[in-house]
């Protein structure tokens, strides 16, 4: 299987025309086995929508998609065997019954053999550090643990597919480095089970994810590893520097500079000034260096205030893509 999900033109329209709502708009995308594949967009990004249709527990306007050889619309059964799902609420259990329970009343959902539940739910409690707890009520457990039950429960049936639509979420950094440690070493790396990872927090997936699909406005804005994204940025930089001497002819002499893109005055005091400097290209920064002491001033401190990680990324290609262009790898 070359991919394990593919999409072709997803689309979501709630409403009327006269009050038409766009969730998504012609989403395609292929995802390969084994790979942790990140959805990232801000809040109504069309992200939940998405994964809500991979899992069937939503049916797209138009377009398809094929979920581990299965089509969503036809399929639905075992499409849903396929996966596992996490999201963010915690107040996916039965609060009275204790976490072993819980666990095996869901893999009993999922038409698990009687006798290999107690085994299974063993494994998944200890997998997520959780097997002190399993005979404690849901209710009790704290939203850190409750999250991690979220997971395991996810993972009972031991499906192909995890979503995971925000797991780290209400966390400790620990805990969360833990979680993630062991989605990436021992689901994806021993087991070979394909993430999908979705969050709207950049750094939950930087140095995580293989590949990133940006969503804004319902639309795949671009899909690509971080690295090959970060090719089509614009080689600007962001400085800000704090100068002492006579204002205006510094300025002045900035913006003689051709890679001198903009120069933004932050504050002013009687005797320095703090000012951001974008430069079309960081190599610029040498003659803005040149030009404070050919005016007869001096660079007390700067530093560059801007970087090449995913949230450049994201603005650079939410703000320039027009609404009907789709870019993939």
């Amino acid at each position: 299987m070359e991919h394990i999900i593919t999409t072709q033109g997803l689309s979501k329209i709630y409403g009327g025309e006269s009050r038409a709502v766009h969730a998504l708009t012609d989403i395609s995308l292929q995802i390969m086995p084994g790979e942790i594949f990140g959805l990232f967009g801000p809040n109504g990004a069309g992200k939940s929508t998405l994964v809500r249709i991979l899992t069937t527990l939503l049916a797209p306007t138009r377009g398809t998609a094929v979920v581990n050889g299965f089509n969503i619309l036809g399929d639905e059964l075992k499409v849903r065997s396929s996966c596992g799902l996490v999201t963010s609420n915690e107040r996916s259990f039965y609060g009275r019954l204790s976490a072993s329970e819980n666990l095996a009343f869901f893999a009993s959902m999922q038409n698990m053999n009687r006798h290999e539940i107690p085994e299974r739910v063993s494994y998944v409690l200890e997998l997520f550090d959780l097997s002190a707890k399993a005979r404690a009520p849901a209710q009790s457990l704290s939203t850190g643990q409750r999250q991690r039950l979220n997971l395991a429960r996810a993972l009972i049936h031991d499906p192909p597919i995890l979503f995971l639509d925000e797991p780290t979420k209400s966390m400790d950094v620990q805990t969360s480095d833990f979680v993630k440690r062991l989605i990436k070493e021992e689901l994806t790396l021993q087991q070979g089970k394909t993430i999908v990872f979705i969050s709207h927090e950049l750094y939950e997936m930087e140095n995580f994810c293989d590949r990133v699909a940006i969503l804004a406005n319902g639309r795949a804005r671009v899909v690509g590893r971080p690295d090959e994204l970060a090719v089509h940025l614009p080689r600007r930089a962001l400085f800000r520097i704090i100068v002492q001497g006579d204002n205006a002819a510094v300025t002045e002499k900035w913006k003689q500079i051709e890679s001198v893109e903009t120069v933004t005055l932050v504050s002013e005091g009687p005797a320095m000034a703090t000012y951001d400097l974008t430069l079309v290209d960081e190599a610029a920064w040498l003659p803005v260096m040149e030009a404070v002491n050919e005016s007869g001033g001096r660079v007390e401190t700067y530093r560059r205030v801007d970087d090449q990680s995913l949230r450049q990324i994201v603005a650079h290609f939410s703000n320039n893509l027009e609404d009907g262009d789709n870019r993939t790898n």
